[in-house]
């Protein structure tokens, strides 16, 4: 890194002096993971265009396994790959856009990964989507890309919310779950904060350290924002290192933004959120979980506290134990916000279930013993210490269970 680039975040520095947000956003840029969280393979994955995608691969293959074109598209036609082309030809006339390479290279891999198509190697083999790069031969749709294709629109934006959740490495959850039961009214995110603080992926920053970021963020006033992005821009520009042989240290503001608003477009298809003059808030809508009459998160947390007898403390985040991404509608959604269905974790355990992906969803305990087992469908477990690592009562233990019992019969096991 050359000299001259540290003015930039001097310039960061000297915008307040006593707002933990700076110091924050310059360690964050100065790490070579500063972008965080990416997904999408150079893909606008918008609900209108997966779900038009999805129907016409089902209408053409139906649950067959179809070969695509290998290799780059050079204009010569595989004798193999007709299904193929056909799907993409009807897809670029419905949606006007996609192309060979791209249906193949950007979408399929997503909507792969969120588990709506089986990818097969050129033995026949269904690809392991989580173990790394593998040359892809053949596709088929997977039973939820069947279930999806054939489901209501309510329905086919649930699964798609469920998909967007994997696809996001359980960033919509985490997002919920702030907005649903933040003590400091916030009640939306800008691009903008989900790109300087809520797209941080380092574990070290937990969810909790993301509310008080965003909280000392907005303390700033509009003119020390614009400094800031300014100071940014000119920090994260490529060609400030682009002599370097070494790509780590090069920073790009744009793709930056670009990979954010991507995510941000995907949450803004979900039954979680929607988008109003540019803000992501939970979705009240006809297709939304969230009931708009509703104090958002607030019964729920008043009970947790007055039941469990425990107060509010810095470094703990409350956490439902069953996701908001199992709620198929509104009632469900109530299900889910039960005081039954909380559990009040340090920030470092709570961040164990962030990155699990909320998967450990079934509370096990034996008498007597402190520790709670919080298995995932697997039997891979995230132990809690009720004594070191949760404020709970241990008198309340057999309703939680109980309740936990019901939620998993309700939402997994029907």
């Amino acid at each position: 890194m050359k000299l001259v680039d540290y003015k930039y975040l001097l310039q960061i520095e000297q915008v307040s002096k006593n707002n933990r947000f700076i110091d924050y956003i310059i360690d964050r840029v100065s790490s070579n993971d500063y972008r965080g969280f990416q997904c999408s393979q150079h893909n606008r994955l918008t609900f209108e265009y997966f779900s038009t995608l999805v129907k016409i691969i089902y209408k053409i293959a139906k649950d067959s396994v179809f070969d695509i074109h290998v290799g780059d598209d050079n204009g010569i036609l595989q004798s193999n790959a007709y299904t193929y082309y056909e799907i993409v030809d009807e897809i670029k006339l419905a949606i006007g856009k996609g192309t060979i390479n791209s249906v193949k290279k950007n979408t399929f891999p997503d909507i792969a990964r969120m588990g709506f198509l089986n990818r097969y190697d050129k033995y026949g083999n269904k690809i392991d989507e989580g173990a790394g790069r593998c040359g892809v031969y053949s596709v088929g749709l997977s039973k939820l890309g069947i279930k999806f294709a054939i489901s209501n629109t309510f329905e086919q934006i649930k699964l798609f919310t469920e998909g967007i959740d994997i696809l996001t490495k359980n960033t919509a959850s985490e997002l919920v779950e702030l907005l649903y039961l933040n003590d400091y009214g916030i009640d939306y995110i800008d691009i903008i904060e989900y790109m300087y603080i809520l797209s941080d992926d380092r574990q070290h920053i937990t969810t909790n350290d993301k509310l008080l970021l965003l909280l000392e963020y907005r303390r700033l006033s509009a003119l020390e924002k614009e400094q800031i992005t300014r100071a940014l821009q000119s920090f994260c520009n490529p060609s400030n290192r682009k002599f370097l042989d070494n790509k780590t240290p090069l920073r790009d503001y744009s793709n930056w933004k670009n990979e954010s608003q991507q995510i941000f477009g995907l949450l803004a298809n979900s039954t979680f959120f929607k988008v109003e003059n540019n803000k992501l808030i939970l979705n009240t809508g006809n297709y939304g979980i969230f009931d708009d009459q509703a104090q958002r998160g607030q019964k729920a947390k008043a009970d947790y506290f007055k039941q469990h007898g425990v107060k509010k403390c810095i470094g703990y985040d409350l956490h439902h134990i069953i996701p908001f991404s199992r709620a198929e509608n509104k009632k469900d959604a109530t299900y889910i916000d039960n005081f039954k269905n909380l559990i009040y974790l340090k920030d470092e355990k709570h961040s164990e279930f962030t990155i699990s992906g909320s998967k450990n969803v079934i509370l096990k305990y034996t008498t007597q013993n402190p520790t709670l087992l919080f298995m995932n469908f697997d039997d891979n477990f995230i132990m809690v210490d009720i004594n070191t690592d949760a404020l709970f009562s241990k008198d309340l233990l057999p309703s939680v269970k109980e309740y936990n019992e019901f939620l998993i019969k309700k939402f997994y096991l029907k």
